[in-house]
């Protein structure tokens, strides 16, 4: 039991991954764009602000 738990964790753990490089793969950042769509950090909030 506990080893079909552990590979249940396992392949979502892999499809998250997959998921997230396919993602960061794919995206088309915008010229207009600093970070490249990236929406992770205070710096993105802060140039933000000063370019409107």
């Amino acid at each position: 039991m506990q080893d079909i738990i552990v590979l249940i964790i396992g392949m979502a753990v892999l499809s998250y991954v997959c998921w997230r490089t396919y993602k960061t793969l794919t995206r088309k950042p915008s010229p207009a764009d600093k970070c490249g769509g990236c929406t992770g950090c205070a710096l993105k909030v802060d140039v933000e602000c000063k370019t409107r």
